[in-house]
């Protein structure tokens, strides 16, 4: 029988105080007389002091393992005569628990509509359909107008404040703005002296920032809060506020107005790691509650995978790929990534040996062009059924093609080959 090939290791939730488990898959072997599998691990390279028998499963889990201890796992095969193969290649485990340390990392928003706010003459209500804003356009004083929005935060922080505006021309561009009563600043649209901003004719939006152009961040308390923001010239109009306590966040018109809403504001980083390796991937939002997420690798979801974060304790060749997530919160969704996982093979590692091509020359020789597992031991078998294999020929892959005879090979009749290595 020829070995197993370990190709996965992923993380597991926790089992116990400090511990838990890693699922590893393999290779089916190609006899038909295969009963089942049984996995050896332990701490030292080679030496194994458990094991557990999968049956005829290609996968299984390696259980009660410290948080960020190393272990090392093979696996083999054994056919229905209990005869068990070599073992198969090792691979290191280490376990690391995916606990984060708060229940979700997300930011938050709050999104406010100045038009749902009290307002105070000659503020008006203006616009139709989506623009519906705020105005004391036609209004010779105007700084009496007002609109002041309530709402609450439910997670204290610093936050920022964004403002849909029109700010169209120099004598129309400015506010009065206040939180929670206090003192009252004024929020230019465009920072003064505005001499590299090409002014919009139309809405956009804005940080609220200090004069010297620097976003003005408010710090508040979890609860209710009011923000006041009062006309300062004539013909400037608002139409919505959003206030976050991500800094990175930026808002958009596709944006909900007062429904539910999520916002990537960091996708993950492609990476490149050696076998063996962890592998960390996390995904930032901003959204106007918790966030629950979705993990998925060439877009099949990973069971488990239901944090911002997702850890690979062992990257392997199988892990390789490309990772999103999807993020929800209520009825509002969006998608973070792709980021690729690049895994490398362990320094002194052979790849593994593939077939890419057979060929059968004029002379009736065989030729196998072999990709991987350059300068391995090379055993090559054949058959006339896939039940019964006869060992032909053993073969040192010098150079990646390998040229054999097969004696038994008669015109007329089918022949099979497998080539196998350590």
């Amino acid at each position: 029988m020829q070995s197993a090939l370990v190709l996965l290791a992923l993380a597991l939730p926790a089992m116990g105080a400090g511990t838990g488990a890693i699922t590893v898959g393999w290779d089916r072997n190609p006899e038909t007389n295969i009963a089942g599998y049984k996995i050896y691990w332990g701490e030292l390279r080679g030496q194994y002091t458990n094991v557990v028998d999968v049956g005829n499963n290609i996968v299984g889990s390696v259980s009660g393992l410290a948080s960020g201890r190393t272990y090392y796992c093979s696996v083999k095969a054994y056919n229905t005569s209990l005869q068990e193969s070599p073992f198969s290649a090792e691979i290191p485990l280490t376990y690391t628990s995916q606990e984060p340390t708060e229940p979700d990392p997300s930011s938050r928003l709050v999104l406010l509509e100045a038009e749902n706010g009290q307002l105070n003459a000659p503020a008006t209500i203006m616009g139709t359909g989506t623009d519906v804003y705020v105005d004391t356009n036609n209004y010779a004083t105007a700084t009496n107008g007002y609109t002041r929005m309530s709402f609450d935060i439910a997670t204290a922080g610093d936050y920022q404040v964004w403002c849909r505006v029109k700010a169209s021309a120099a004598s129309m561009d400015s506010f009065f703005v206040t939180m929670d009563n206090g003192t009252e600043d004024i929020f230019h649209v465009y920072v003064i002296p505005d001499t590299t901003e090409p002014r919009a004719a139309d809405w956009i939006w804005k940080r609220i920032h200090i004069p010297a152009g620097a976003p003005r961040s408010y710090t508040l308390t979890a609860g209710a809060h009011t923000f006041k923001v009062r006309t300062r010239e004539q013909g400037t109009c608002l139409d919505r506020v959003v206030l976050s306590n991500d800094p990175n966040f930026v808002p958009s018109d596709a944006l909900p107005r007062t429904t539910d809403a999520v916002i990537v504001t960091s996708n993950p980083a492609s990476l490149t790691r050696t076998e063996g390796e962890s592998a960390v991937l996390e995904v930032a939002a901003a959204a106007t509650g918790p966030v629950s997420y979705q993990w998925k690798r060439n877009n099949v979801a990973i069971t488990g995978a239901t944090s911002a974060q997702l850890l690979i304790s062992s990257v392997a060749e199988a892990h390789e790929g490309n990772y999103t997530v999807d993020l929800y919160r209520g009825t509002a969704s969006a998608s973070g990534g792709p980021a690729v996982l690049t895994v490398n093979p362990a320094a002194g590692a052979a790849p593994t040996l593939k077939v890419a091509q057979m060929t059968m020359n004029l002379d009736r020789s065989l030729s196998f062009q072999l990709s991987g597992g350059l300068l391995s031991s090379v055993q090559i078998y054949a058959s006339n059924d896939l039940s019964n294999w006869t060992l032909i020929s053993t073969q040192v892959n010098t150079s990646g093609s390998i040229t054999i005879i097969d004696p038994a090979a008669v015109t007329g009749n089918k022949r099979f080959y497998k080539l196998v290595t350590e």
